[in-house]
């Protein structure tokens, strides 16, 4: 999968014309492997975009048959514009179906598609304080304060709680912080505690850590990069577990109706599910909770943390996981026409913030899958 990351990121580089001599070394050592891979790229070429690029390239020798399917591929689909293509770059060179590469056969046409969430300010959220006033926060200058602590929200859309340890709150007060669907935020608790809150997510939290623990309650998905202290344990409760760390850098996934995951990244946590069973795990591992049964899976972590990177991964992940997953960053309803589409297994890696129409005209590449929308609602169905 490395190698297919690189290799994207030298088409996206080459079509906007500033790959550099050894991202070109590397893309046409690339395409002499397959006429697959020639023909890979000839999909996602302009032919004014190629002429260009080929004129800026001249050493790059490409063969009769590559130029063939560039004509023919022209003559069907004309890329819109440069964005687009290199959208579709970024998306569709990690995309495999057993292993192949996407783009094999015809093209569909997917609607165009509009998210009903708004395309700016991805990074935004809903803070109730302690008083019960309400404040949208977004990527700007935003000051909050009072006598325990203030509130700041700096230029990179991350709110940092500073507190004042000279004041000692008379009991404790909380804070709630909610994002929407489509957004995402990222936040600095008092005690220094980075956490970053996916979509359809809930934090509750204190405003200054006080007793002998520092405790959380979340539903939905939030990474944490807990500040290390040996005499404050910091748990995590949700609907399903309860998660407690001294310090560390873990995931902890709680949806409604799907399973419970804690994921390692670094250090150790102890994890306590709904029945009172406790699991203590290592990096690279994961304790998975449902309605039946707890377990501890070993894991590649990158799958299940790249969203706070602006990524969805996936590694054989069913069709209904990876639109699970779109459908609640993009804001939209979903309905499987037949399960052969359902059950369809994919590896991917997709942009977070390439617009669905992309998305679903990447995944309509296998020749496997088809999409249509009906208002709000897209169906899947395999052919």
């Amino acid at each position: 999968m490395d190698k297919n990351f690189d290799i994207a990121d030298c088409i996206v580089a080459f079509i906007k014309g500033i790959a550099t001599p050894e991202q070109m070394v590397r893309l046409d050592v690339w395409l002499e492997e397959s006429d697959e891979n020639r023909r890979l790229l000839a999909s996602l070429l302009d032919e004014s975009v190629y002429e260009q690029r080929r004129e800026e390239w001249g050493q790059l020798e490409l063969n009769e048959s590559f130029e063939n399917v560039r004509k023919e591929r022209n003559r069907r689909v004309r890329l819109r514009n440069m964005r687009r293509i290199a959208v579709a770059a970024s998306v569709l060179l990690l995309v495999t179906v057993g292993g192949t590469w996407l783009g094999k056969g015809d093209r569909d046409t997917v609607g165009h598609f509009q998210p009903t969430t708004e395309t700016g300010g991805r990074g935004r959220a809903l803070l109730t304080l302690s008083t019960g006033e309400r404040v949208v926060l977004s990527q700007q200058d935003t000051l909050l304060q009072s006598e325990e602590i203030s509130i700041r929200v700096n230029r990179a859309g991350e709110a940092v709680y500073e507190t004042k340890d000279s004041v000692v709150p008379s009991s404790t007060t909380y804070n709630i912080m909610e994002v929407p669907q489509g957004a995402e935020f990222h936040l600095t608790l008092g005690d220094g505690t980075k956490v970053w809150l996916n979509s359809g997510t809930r934090l509750r939290y204190p405003v200054k850590f006080t007793g002998d623990v520092r405790f959380v309650e979340l539903s939905g998905e939030a990474y944490f990069d807990v500040k290390r202290d040996e005499a404050l344990p910091f748990v995590v409760k949700t609907s399903r577990s309860e998660v407690m760390v001294l310090g560390t850098e873990f995931c902890v996934k709680d949806y409604v109706n799907q399973v419970n995951q804690t994921t390692l990244v670094s250090g150790s946590v102890s994890v306590k599910d709904f029945r009172g069973q406790s699991y203590v795990i290592v990096p690279g591992q994961q304790v998975c909770i449902d309605q039946d049964s707890s377990r501890v899976l070993e894991v590649e972590t990158l799958y299940f943390t790249s969203w706070k990177d602006g990524y969805f991964m996936f590694d054989q992940a069913t069709l209904e996981r990876i639109m699970d997953e779109l459908a609640r960053w993009y804001n939209f309803d979903y309905f499987f026409a037949n399960a052969e589409a359902r059950n369809m297994m994919l590896t991917a890696r997709i942009k977070k913030y390439d617009n669905i129409d992309t998305v679903l005209d990447i995944l309509s590449r296998t020749g496997d899958i088809r999409f249509s929308r009906k208002g709000n609602t897209i169906t899947i169905v395999s052919r």
